[in-house]
């Protein structure tokens, strides 16, 4: 896992290096600008005009150094100083000091022509900044925006705070690119702040990594390797019933794709007995799309006397529909059973119709919302900062393990612990992709899996076999059954990656 730092544990993570590697702050700066170019290299393989905007901070010396490396490979660079530069830090002037050319903007009149085809690199401020830009620096960024070409941050957007909201009406870098060093920044992960990061990756800088593991964060980055240990295993001589007995209650008139598609992906997750609780009007749908299920004879959710037995693990919710009657059938359902399961789509809703409802979800379940199923059920949040106060709030108080689906899905434990996922793309945007997630999990969880771990590895093979789909099929989107197609690529590339 990659542990998610505030911009004070990154700057106490840089101290501790200097001192104890030990290495002078001049010389980590210097390592940080080549990290960054050799980064930038491998995105711009043609040589443009580079213009870089620095600040007299040390963003402002990386942006200098980074200019004076980039010279030395040959390429086209300006260098556009903003601010007093004898207020700078020692390490701005130093890198000044070095650099042969460069021109000092102290109002619009000098503002510098970008063309399309120039490269601007934004290094005003760092992840320090903690008030919302003002003044000339304000006309800077302004103008910056306003300019169509290519766009890079150094470790974050000026203007963007790393662990905090940005302001209603402050203003900050749109990038195209941020390359951060050493750490993600939280706000990377909100979608409320895509516009200020683009396309981001984390480069090593070679930072003291005891010194990270010793911090104390509750947010997290899930890791390939942190998922490769998570996969169940099976002896020689196991059986269907000791792999994951799984009782799926879906399934309406009109809905009954959101119980077959739950249903499958349950099964390619290595569930080895499905039994299928749906409506009589779904029946013969369910045996021949998904023949290796047990349909239970038109015996959907409104019939109380379905009762899943203490080997089975429960999914409940996907294409349930809200009736007054199902809302009933679902609160019995909720009593009879203890063991944790897999709450969706409909059984999410009709929480949200009845609260009192979430005392009856068995501790340590897992609950699937999207967006605005988790804001029917907790309500409006002020910004993504909020939202995930929330989550974690949420999750302590009723006991519950959560993923709030999206870009970076947010996975939060019962503590309150959250781990944003790194697989996944646009395409998985589409009708049935949730149902698929829910019966991957649900598989998961009937073999064995802690719940929690159930949740992480199904949501990182979800994301990664929308991957490998849209990948394969050579395709911006997809439909659902696809994600299920392409789960044994998924796996098998996990496996051996990890080998």
């Amino acid at each position: 896992m990659i542990k998610i730092l505030t911009s004070e544990q990154i700057r106490a993570t840089d101290q501790y290096t200097i001192k104890n590697e030990p290495v002078c702050s001049l010389d980590l700066m210097e390592r940080a600008s080549n990290a960054f170019v050799m980064k930038f290299l491998e995105v711009n393989r043609e040589k443009r005009p580079v213009k870089i905007f620095c600040g007299v901070g040390n963003n402002g010396g990386d942006g200098l150094a980074i200019g004076r490396l980039l010279k030395e490979k040959g390429w086209e660079v300006y260098l556009y100083v903003v601010g007093k530069t004898q207020k700078g830090s020692d390490d701005f002037k130093a890198n000044l000091n070095r650099s042969e050319l460069y021109a000092i903007l102290s109002d619009s009149k000098d503002f510098p022509t970008i063309n399309e085809s120039d490269i601007v690199i934004d290094g005003l401020f760092g992840s320090g900044l903690s008030r919302p830009i003002e003044g000339f620096y304000k006309e800077v960024v302004e103008y910056l925006n306003d300019k169509k070409c290519l766009k890079f941050s150094i470790d974050i957007a000026s203007g963007l705070y790393a662990d905090q909201p940005l302001p209603s009406d402050a203003i900050a870098f749109r990038p195209d690119y941020t390359f951060s060093f050493q750490v993600p920044k939280l706000s990377f992960f909100l979608p409320e702040y895509y516009p200020y990061v683009g396309e981001w990756q984390v480069i090593d800088i070679g930072l003291d990594q005891s010194f990270i593991q010793k911090q104390e964060t509750s947010f997290y980055q899930t890791e390939l390797k942190d998922i490769a240990s998570l996969f169940p295993t099976r002896q020689k001589f196991t059986h269907k019933n000791e792999v994951g007995r799984l009782m799926v209650v879906a399934g309406s008139k009109g809905k009954m794709g959101a119980a077959v598609l739950s249903t499958e992906a349950a099964f390619r997750s290595g569930a080895g007995l499905v039994n299928v609780c749906a409506p009589k009007c779904g029946v013969d749908i369910l045996q021949i799309s998904v023949p290796e299920a047990m349909v239970i004879d038109g015996k959907g959710v409104n019939d109380i006397q379905v009762i899943p037995t203490s080997d089975d693990t429960v999914i409940l919710g996907p294409g349930l529909g809200t009736s007054k009657k199902t809302l009933e059938a679902f609160e019995n359902f909720l009593r009879s059973t203890k063991k944790p399961m897999v709450i969706d789509a409909d059984g999410l809703n009709l929480l949200a119709k009845k609260k009192s409802l979430l005392k009856q979800v068995p501790k340590d379940s897992i609950l699937t919302p999207h967006p605005g199923e988790f804001q029917r059920l907790v309500g409006k949040w002020k910004n993504d900062f909020d939202k995930l106060e929330q989550l974690s709030g949420f999750c302590q108080k009723h006991e519950v393990n959560m993923v709030l689906k999206g870009a970076y899905s947010a996975i939060c434990d019962l503590n309150g612990h959250i781990h944003f996922n790194s697989t996944g793309n646009p395409a998985l945007a589409t009708a049935g992709s949730g149902d698929v997630l829910t019966g991957m999990i649900g598989g998961f969880l009937a073999q064995g899996l802690a719940p929690f771990d159930a949740l992480r590895l199904g949501v990182y093979l979800h994301g990664l076999s929308g991957d490998q789909a849209v990948r394969e099929l050579e395709m911006p989107w997809i439909q659902a059954s696809d994600i299920i197609q392409f789960l044994p690529n998924a796996v098998g590339s996990v496996m051996n990656r990890c080998l």
